[in-house]
């Protein structure tokens, strides 16, 4: 699978799932600062995915339509913080037009809800609200983040979670701030990949 902004915070994870399953990282190619409570700096450059322009953020779309043609077909998506908004972009993408083959579930780690690919076409950056959009994503999907986090990352958070159908989704709050549970919590490591392990689950199911 595809996995976004997180090589090294979801190498515990990765470890934990096994060698079945393969990842594919993707780096962003927009000068960003660090995350907020994130690992410690190792590079002096930061990179983002979202420019927050209309020109840019059609060529995002463009770009990982690309990125699956020549390197997929890929089962899931994973993403962490600005990367799971750009994952959950690409699942409404394929939900609507099969851009990227039928993608089967998803990994969200503390994202937010994504902007519409359609309209950033037609030259408009609008973001998905599920009070307005409803339920886009039907395939099964996880949600972690921290329950420490502030009430507006969580509102956003939740937002993402409410894009997704309940009746498949997953959710796991950990106590780890903005980060992917990992060696610093064996409880929110079991409890991220119970959620994760669900979904897959789920996933081969519906695929028989």
């Amino acid at each position: 699978m595809p996995a976004w902004k997180g090589n090294e915070r979801t190498a515990r994870i990765r470890e934990a799932l096994g060698r079945d399953h393969e990842f594919v990282f993707v780096n962003g190619t927009v000068p960003t600062d660090p995350d907020v409570g994130g690992a410690d700096a190792i590079t002096d450059e930061f990179f983002g995915y979202v420019a927050h322009n209309v020109e840019q953020d059609q060529e995002l779309c463009d770009s990982m339509i690309e990125l699956v043609e020549s390197q997929g077909p890929f089962d899931a998506l994973m993403g962490f913080s600005e990367g799971g908004t750009v994952a959950a972009m690409m699942l409404v993408e394929d939900a609507r037009h099969g851009s990227f083959g039928g993608l089967k579930c998803a990994v969200f780690f503390c994202a937010a809800p994504p902007f519409d690919p359609d309209l950033a076409r037609a030259g408009a950056i609008k973001y998905a609200d599920p009070d307005t959009d409803g339920v886009l994503l039907t395939i099964p999907t996880a949600h972690i983040w921290s329950q420490t986090a502030g009430v507006d990352e969580i509102r956003v958070h939740e937002a993402l979670s409410k894009l997704c159908d309940e009746k498949a989704r997953e959710i796991f709050l950990h106590d780890l701030g903005h980060d992917v549970p990992g060696s610093k919590s064996e409880n929110g490591l079991a409890g991220s990949l119970r959620a994760i392990e669900h979904v897959i689950e789920n996933a081969i199911g519906n695929s028989r």
